[in-house]
């Protein structure tokens, strides 16, 4: 994958994602900077499916839409706000999303059926605005399946100390997935 300059991984949650920025190499790798940045479009909820239950069909499909623009767009805003400082970042290497396999229908009036599809779809729609984001920005995205992150734990409590709290499962997945992308 990447090699040299900065790697962004990034975890994304209903509404949020946490972003762990390194630098150097998968063995010493350096601590940049850590942020995290909305996902939710300016008026959009952060459970858009959640909200969509309640509406007829046409209009379901019309909030979905406007979630996943609004998304994608605030994705970006945040990715480069990051990247903008302080500090202010060399180029981007690339950005690893930690992604998870997950089995939703195609339609949106299928997934509004299932409470757990609608989880599993925010969740979908938030990795895929952040993915989207960085492509936007110009940096190469990956996808990184939250399975085949390096464990690194003794890079991860050396990582920790520079990083300061929170150093949580959720800042230090974003880390892991930030690796991958290191030589």
């Amino acid at each position: 994958m990447a090699g040299g300059g900065i790697a962004v991984g990034v975890v994304a949650r209903t509404g949020r994602a946490v972003l762990v920025v390194l630098r150097g190499t998968r063995d010493a790798p350096g601590f940049v900077a850590r942020r995290e940045i909305g996902l939710t479009g300016p008026g959009m909820p952060a459970q858009p499916f959640h909200v969509a239950s309640g509406l007829d069909r046409a209009a379901a499909g019309m909030l979905i839409g406007r979630a996943e623009q609004g998304a994608a767009e605030t994705a970006a805003d945040g990715l480069r706000a990051l990247v903008d400082g302080p500090p202010a970042l060399p180029s981007v290497s690339g950005v690893a999303v930690v992604v998870k396999a997950v089995a939703i229908p195609d339609s949106v009036e299928e997934i509004l059926r299932s409470h757990a599809w609608m989880h599993a779809a925010e969740g979908l729609l938030y990795r895929e605005a952040v993915l989207a984001a960085a492509q936007q920005c110009g940096w190469t995205a990956y996808a990184v399946d939250l399975r085949t992150l390096p464990a690194a734990d003794q890079i991860l409590v050396t990582l920790g100390r520079h990083a300061g709290r929170p150093w949580r499962r959720t800042e230090k997945d974003a880390a892991r997935a930030a690796l991958t992308l290191l030589r």
